[in-house]
């Protein structure tokens, strides 16, 4: 069931969205970033529901019992570093403090130098979906303390 949900800035700024009951909160910032350029890894939702209740990435809209015309906050947050994992091919894992906004490029140049291995020699994955070049990090979703994979090209012959 399509429900109608406004999402308010503090600074009084307003957005209507269409949105369902079954979507996820990740779902619904992605979609007040398309309209506000407010990227999801500094958006900061909450609902007042009673008190007020911050709305957590990982639960449904659902959750939060919102109908059509509730209005959600919005707090815009300043963007913190995050700790994530890499495991390679042979198991270990290496450590990594990243942004959200860091690109892929620039994380692949930092999994080279530490692992010391050549660019071309080398794709990274998240939850199935290898990273690409020209996205952000925080394309992908990716939270504290998850692990990217790191694995080795097969060379031609």
């Amino acid at each position: 069931m399509a429900l109608c949900i406004s999402v308010k800035l503090l600074t009084g700024e307003m957005h209507s969205l269409e949105v369902t009951s079954t979507m996820t909160v990740s779902a619904f910032k992605a979609k007040i970033a398309e309209q506000t350029g407010v990227s999801p890894y500094q958006q900061k939702l909450a609902c007042q529901n009673g008190a007020y209740v911050e709305l957590r990435d990982g639960s449904r809209l659902s959750d939060y019992q919102l109908k059509t015309g509730d209005v959600v906050l919005l707090m815009v947050k300043n963007e913190e570093p995050i700790t994530i994992f890499v495991k390679n091919d042979k198991g270990r894992t290496s450590t990594y403090t990243v942004l959200p906004s860091d690109g892929v490029p620039q994380f692949k140049g930092r999994v080279q130098q530490q692992e010391n291995i050549q660019a071309e020699q080398f794709w990274l994955s998240f939850e199935g979906k290898p990273l690409e070049d020209g996205h952000k990090l925080g394309d992908y979703n990716i939270a504290p303390h998850c692990t990217i994979f790191l694995h080795l090209r097969l060379r031609g012959g």
